[in-house]
């Protein structure tokens, strides 16, 4: 609808601004009859192109699926050898990040939220992406799949679906504070040793070489994140420094032969310029280089 919209507004348009500048000084009467004949002719042009754009973004556009009961669902998905990964999201900032697929083409664009960034991510490692949704929510757009839950069950859902995943991703809204319960999903991260399963994903940090405020909610609530999940051999602080421009952290873990533990952080930033725009590629990028590595748990081995 937006690009059709702006088709057919700059199209009919165009004769009124094209005769009020060959005659500035035509009349009021004048003015609309001409511009009316002229309009009249570009009508048939107007509505052919925008019926062609139309039809096309129409047959592009993938429709909605059908939530999934995840009662039902989760124990097929934990008993499965199939890797997968688990996103964990603020509450409130649902599909909140729309990033260009064409940054150069502006509003003509398509756009897909950050969620469904990190589903096409995941995919191409041969992974699904599981999130949980209200169990309100019949349908969602194409990405990841989306598991309606109850307000009695999702704790128990999520400590299912947490132990077996591959990997942990924590998708920070902006502009979202950390509610009560992402805090209990990354207790339950730690209290599992699991921290090395995890990557937490950031909103873009700015456009056009100026940073949003946004992001700056997102790196305070990233540094209390890693607070929480008490990794041991890294400087929160000086992490947090890294963080300026951070599209992405993800959390490695090693254990050595005593099976002491350590930790490191794989940061992915980007550099802002005044005529770029952080889109879809800049992620794919950043999440390619992160989860290229393979994952090994610590208690299994010592690799990395």
């Amino acid at each position: 609808m937006r690009e059709v919209g702006l088709l057919a507004a700059a199209l009919l348009l165009v004769p009124f601004l094209v005769y009020v500048l060959l005659d500035p000084q035509a009349g009021s009467e004048t003015l609309i009859e001409s511009a009316a004949w002229i309009t009249g002719v570009t009508l048939v042009p107007v509505l052919v192109l925008c019926s062609a754009s139309g039809l096309r973004w129409w047959l592009r556009y993938k429709r909605p699926h059908a939530t999934l009961d995840c009662a039902q669902a989760v124990d097929s998905i934990v008993e499965s050898d199939a890797s997968y990964c688990l996103l964990l999201r603020t509450f409130g900032g649902d599909g909140k990040v729309l990033l260009p697929t064409h940054p150069r083409m502006g509003l003509w664009s398509p756009a897909l939220t950050l969620e469904q960034v990190t589903a096409r991510a995941l995919s191409h490692h041969g992974m699904r992406t599981y999130t949980l949704v209200d169990a309100a929510v019949q349908h969602s757009p194409p990405g990841p799949v989306y598991l309606r839950s109850t307000d009695e069950s999702w704790r128990e859902h999520i400590r299912a679906l947490v132990g077996k995943a591959t990997h942990i991703v924590l998708l920070l809204a902006p502009g979202r504070e950390m509610r009560e319960s992402l805090a209990w999903e990354i207790e339950l991260i730690r209290s599992s040793r699991l921290q090395h399963r995890v990557t937490i994903l950031f909103p873009p940090c700015g456009r056009k070489g100026r940073y949003h405020p946004t992001h700056l909610t997102a790196r305070a609530n990233a540094e209390r994140i890693l607070e929480m999940l008490e990794l041991s051999a890294v400087d929160v602080p000086a992490a947090a420094e890294q963080m300026n421009r951070a599209l992405a952290v993800r959390i490695l873990g090693h254990e050595d032969d005593r099976r002491r533990v350590s930790h490191v952080l794989n940061v992915a930033s980007t550099v802002l310029t005044r005529r770029g725009i952080i889109g879809t590629k800049v992620y794919d990028g950043a999440l390619s280089l992160l989860l290229r590595p393979p994952l090994v748990p610590p208690d299994k081995s010592g690799d990395s």
